[in-house]
Parts: structure tokens; C-alpha cells; sequence
């Protein structure tokens, strides 16, 4: 590794940090209405003139802003990702991962004592962190085309009733529902993400609120519903210690039918937890956040296999843009 790759890695915070800032103060969103030189922009925010353009020139060095003639406009990439009338709007992840930077500052705390730097509750004790959370998620998957990628590839046939676990704002069960008129959805999820879900839901797929049941699940300790067909995860694993994991493949495998799927969606990391690079530094994300990590794909077909699993399979998605891969398992 040379130096400038090396200082980039070590400085990223101050790249992050900007953004977040930009985004907060509105900054995308005022440059996308009309072309603004600096003191219009500054009047617009309400903020400082001078640090505006300190700002505001960081952006266009960044390639998320341009200036022509004095004014800032935006960018291909800042319109498509940043606007949020755009449907790949990233602000939710964006603004989230800003309300939890101080964790960040607590992290040689957690490397000491292994201990999270907050309550490992899944942003369920607040109202406000619980729908920043969720909306994050939904940003972020939409963003990046998971939801579309996983709709348009997996293979359903047969399944009548798909049930997404801890499945968030609903982003990948009403991307499936989309392509398949005849099939029933379901979120198992708890009562505060739930309630968010509904809304998100409401405002983007009311059309398919019909076809999908919100229930109120704590997989943890509860016995999962059904029987369904299948049960889709996308990133619940890594939040859960490796017990709890083992414990619910075993709810997993008695809610589906006889020859029901499993499908696991999750960074499946590499025998030595190196690779892919995205997994191995989220992993301290998760210390921080959590009770869990990322995971090996031997760990996770280990814990399958326990619970009665079979035809364990590793399908990766394709990188770029994703770094995750599907674990698929069968009841037989």
C-alpha cells in the first residue's frame, strides 16, 4: 500500500463527516432548485458565508457538487443520490450513520472490553432513533439495488407465502411481491419497526399493504408463525452472537413447510474473516452497535445443518456494487 491510499483510509472521516454536514444543512437540496453562487447558498442554509464555501468547494472537490460561472449546481451522482425525491436516494444511510458517529469515538473502549458502546436494542427504546434506523436501511438498500437484484433473481417458484424476518421497512418483500402477482407476503418484525414499516409502505407500495401481513415477532425468543414457504434474512445475523444464531435456524426450520427455503443475505465471510473487505471492517461497526459480527459461510452452514437443513448453498451477489452474499438452505 502506498501513501496517498494509506492517508485516504486514515483521513476518511473528514471526507464522511462533510457529507453528512452538506446533507444536513439541506445543501443538496438548495443547489438542486437553481444554480446559487456562495453567499446565495449561505442565505438559503442560514449559515456563515465564508464556511458555506469552505464547504460547498469540499463538495465539488468530492465530484458531489460542480461550479459554473460562481454557482454551485449539482452533480450526476449528488442528483441521483443525495435528492430525496430521487429513488435512489442515500440521504436515510447517510444521516444515520451522522446520528451515530460518537459511537465511533468509543471504539478503542469496545476493542478493551468487548463490551458495545451502547445498548444493543436494535433502535427500539426511541421513536426517533427507531425511524431514522429503519429508514436508513431502506435507503441504503434501495440505493444499491438489493431489494431490485435479489426480486429479480431469486428462485420462488412454487412458494405461496414469503415471509421476511426482522425485515425492516419492507423494501425487499414488496420488491419480490412486485414480480409476482399471486404471492403473499409477510414482516416479522417488533412493534416499533413495524410501525415505521407501515408508513414507508404506506407512502410508496399502498397498492401492495393488502398482500403483505405485519406481525409482531421477537425471533429471539419467540416461536416464529406459520407454516410459510419461505423465510428471507437480509442482515440479521451478524446483529446476533453466535448461540442465538444456532437457535434460530432451529425457529426457522419449524415455521416452513416441508420443502421450504431459507435464504440468508449477509456479508459470508472468508474461512480467515478477511475477506470480503467491507465485511471485516463492518464487523467493528457491529461491536460497536451490537451482540454479534459478520460470519463465515462454514459457520452459518454449520448452525443450518444442526437445525435439519439441507442443499446449504452459497450464491455471491456480484461485486461491484454489493459485498453479500445469499446462504440458501431447504427443509426436507
Amino acid at each position: 500500500m502506498e501513501f496517498p491510499e494509506l492517508a485516504g483510509l486514515a483521513g476518511g472521516h473528514a471526507e464522511a463527516r462533510a457529507i453528512q454536514t452538506a446533507l444536513k444543512l439541506g445543501m443538496f437540496e438548495a443547489a438542486g432548485e437553481r444554480p446559487l453562487d456562495g453567499q446565495a447558498l449561505a442565505a438559503r442554509l442560514g449559515t456563515d458565508p465564508r464556511a458555506t464555501a469552505l464547504l460547498a468547494n469540499a463538495m465539488a472537490a468530492m465530484g458531489l457538487l460542480s461550479i459554473e460561472a460562481g454557482r454551485y449546481t449539482l452533480t450526476d451522482s449528488s442528483r441521483r443520490f443525495l435528492l430525496k425525491s430521487s429513488p435512489e436516494y442515500l440521504g436515510g444511510m447517510i444521516l444515520f450513520d451522522e446520528a451515530v458517529f460518537p459511537d465511533w469515538a468509543r471504539l478503542e473502549d469496545s476493542i478493551r472490553t468487548g463490551r458495545p458502546a451502547r445498548v444493543p436494542d436494535m433502535f427500539q427504546s426511541d421513536p426517533g432513533d427507531t425511524e431514522r434506523f429503519i429508514r436508513a436501511m431502506d435507503s441504503l438498500t434501495r440505493a444499491r439495488g438489493d431489494a431490485r437484484w435479489v426480486a429479480e433473481h431469486l428462485e420462488l417458484d412454487g412458494i405461496d407465502v414469503i415471509a421476511d424476518l426482522g425485515g425492516g421497512p419492507g423494501t425487499y418483500v414488496a420488491a419480490i411481491l412486485r414480480r409476482r402477482d399471486r404471492m403473499r407476503g409477510a414482516i416479522w418484525d417488533l412493534p416499533a419497526t413495524l410501525a415505521v414499516a407501515r408508513r414507508v409502505l404506506d407512502e410508496r407500495e399502498p397498492d401492495l399493504l393488502r398482500r403483505i401481513d405485519l406481525v409482531e415477532v421477537d425471533y429471539l425468543r419467540d416461536r416464529l408463525p406459520g407454516p410459510v414457504g419461505a423465510i428471507f434474512m437480509s442482515n440479521i445475523i451478524h446483529s446476533e452472537n453466535e448461540a442465538d444464531n444456532a437457535r434460530l435456524m432451529g425457529r426457522c426450520f419449524e415455521a416452513l413447510r416441508p420443502g421450504g427455503m431459507l435464504v440468508i443475505k449477509d456479508h459470508v465471510m472468508n474461512r480467515e474473516m478477511t475477506e470480503p473487505r467491507a465485511g471485516a471492517v463492518f464487523s467493528l461497526y457491529l461491536l460497536l452497535m451490537t451482540r454479534g459480527r459478520d460470519y463465515s459461510f462454514d459457520e452459518i452452514a454449520g448452525w443450518l445443518g444442526a437445525a435439519g437443513f439441507g442443499g446449504i448453498s452459497l450464491v455471491p451477489l456480484p461485486a461491484p456494487p454489493f459485498s453479500s452474499s445469499l446462504v440458501i438452505a431447504r427443509k426436507p
